[in-house]
């Protein structure tokens, strides 16, 4: 048996102590059924045990590890929810569900749940093995509706907040789907000329007398360097390489995604989106968590595992720190400015003096992606031309200078 030294929260009080266990998850465990938040959990004495646990015998069929599609996600929710309203059982709804899933994973892993719950394992419990399928958000707006008997409510806050998150992200990706494809319409087309159209001149103007002039000579040039298997091909290599190495180093270097994070705030209209984009999702986040019940330091928590800028999320785990300390919510959004702007702690300000601030993150959360709609707006506005205008500029450019020599020789003749 060893004995622990635990910190925490109770009633938004700070307090510790000690207690004993045979090993961390016992002892957090114990802590955690005397409604204690948990910020520190130290080993003071004594060894802990080892639980040697049996083989799990449905573990094979399980695929917790692999996620589900969003849509797969919205549509089970939706059938809990209507089916929940309607009085069923919690088991029979499971079970009924169940046999309309057509996602190979997602029955695995809803399988999964009905059997842990006949074992008797709380609904939100038995949620909770699945972190890969339902997050943090998910497993807490159900303990509310287990807790408060309102299930269904709980559900359709779930709902309309995965159906938000997802038309956000949705919002992004449509921002760039014109534009790109534009750019590799662009670069297609230039390549083929390069490759394919410009030798057929290159060989017209083989005995051209007096020499080609120099931009036709440029871009007779830059095509047999395209051409050229060692020269373009070693340039294509290093181009093909240097994006692969540099979505590596963001991937396994918190310090260089940190700066590449930094970076994209920083862009034009890009930065902005992705700052409106992450209030309007942290807004949504912690008024539904707010509504469940969940503490501030744990809906904060929360809310910083949910925000996938870097910067973002530690200016919301500093705010956590904060509110740990006591201070008011509004007043730590307020040291951030660059993060969180005016208006955004000021209405968190009247929601505190209010009382409501579950409706006034509403408010706030659906200000922001108006804000988002109007930058995506402007963003493909100034994109859609700039490509086009890029395109035949450059297609022009490669064209002019492939006839100038023709216009020379009718001159002459």
């Amino acid at each position: 048996m060893a004995i622990f030294a635990w910190k925490g929260l109770k009633d938004g009080q700070y307090a510790s102590g000690r207690i004993e266990g045979i090993n961390r998850d016992e002892a957090a465990f114990k802590v955690k059924e005397q409604k204690i938040i948990i910020t520190s959990l130290t080993r003071l004495s004594g060894a802990e045990q080892v639980e040697e646990k049996a083989p799990d015998p449905v573990k094979p069929g399980r695929r917790v590890g692999k996620k589900v599609p969003v849509k797969e996600l919205v549509l089970f929710t939706k059938k809990l929810e209507a089916m929940m309203r309607a009085g069923l059982p919690i088991l029979d709804t499971i079970i009924l569900i169940t046999a309309q899933i057509e996602n190979k994973v997602m029955k695995s892993v809803i399988e999964q749940i009905k059997i842990d719950v006949e074992s008797g394992t709380p609904l939100s419990d038995s949620f909770a093995k699945h972190p890969a399928v339902f997050d943090d958000i998910y497993v807490n707006l159900l303990k509310a509706g287990e807790s408060s008997g309102k299930m269904d409510t709980f559900l359709g806050k779930l709902v309309e907040g995965i159906e938000k998150s997802q038309k956000i992200r949705s919002k992004i990706k449509s921002a760039m789907v014109y534009p790109t494809i534009l750019l590799v319409v662009a670069i297609t087309v230039i390549a083929i000329m390069m490759i394919y159209v410009v030798p057929v001149f290159q060989d017209m103007f083989s005995g051209f007398a007096g020499g080609l002039p120099a931009v036709t000579q440029a871009v007779i040039n830059i095509s047999e360097f395209v051409r050229d298997p060692w020269r373009g091909g070693l340039l294509l290599g290093a181009v093909v390489g240097s994006i692969i190495i540099l979505n590596q180093t963001i991937k396994r270097s918190y310090k260089f995604r940190k700066r590449f994070h930094k970076f994209a705030l920083k862009l034009p209209l890009f930065g902005s989106l992705i700052q409106k984009s992450a209030l309007s999702k942290l807004s949504m986040v912690q008024g539904n968590l707010s509504a469940a019940g969940v503490p501030v330091l744990e809906s904060l928590d929360i809310c910083a595992s949910a925000m996938t800028n870097l910067i973002i999320k530690e200016a919301t785990v500093e705010v956590k720190r904060g509110v740990f300390s006591g201070e008011p919510l509004s007043e730590l959004y307020q040291k951030e400015p660059k993060i969180f702007p005016t208006t955004f702690h000021a209405m968190v300000s009247v929601g505190e003096k209010t009382g409501n601030m579950e409706e006034m993150f509403g408010t706030i959360s659906n200000y922001y992606e108006e804000e988002m709609d109007e930058v995506v707006d402007r963003l493909t506005a100034m994109l859609e031309p700039v490509m086009i205008v890029f395109m035949g500029a450059t297609i022009g450019f490669i064209l002019l200078a492939m006839y100038t020599p023709m216009f020379m020789m009718g001159e002459t003749l």
